[in-house]
């Protein structure tokens, strides 16, 4: 297997070469494509409504970004709590398993 160092070069030769076709590899233009008017754009009224509808949502997110830090605060502190130890480590090791199986009487 080559060295990895070594393929850089053809690898950026090559992305260089795959960057669009030349106008002789293509052809010339006909002058029914130079005159005709741009291709037109698909309909945008779904982006259109979804930038409208994000302006008061930022907004609203804005004026309550102190409530929603001091909200995560909580819940980081109740979460700290609440990963305590369930068993006290003076308990555990009453309830750890046996070393060794009881012997039979």
């Amino acid at each position: 297997m080559p060295e990895l160092g070594r393929l850089w070069p053809l690898v950026a030769a090559l992305a260089v070469l795959s960057c669009g076709p030349s106008e002789e590899v293509v052809g010339p233009r006909s002058a029914a494509l130079r005159d005709a008017p741009p291709p037109r754009l698909g309909e945008t009224a779904a982006f259109d409504a979804a930038l409208a509808r994000a302006g008061p949502d930022a907004e609203r997110l804005e004026a309550a970004k102190g409530e929603l830090a001091a909200r995560a605060e909580a819940l980081r502190a109740r979460a700290e709590a609440l990963a305590a130890p369930v068993v006290d480590p003076a308990t555990r090791p009453r309830l750890e398993p046996p070393a060794a199986p009881p012997a039979a009487e």
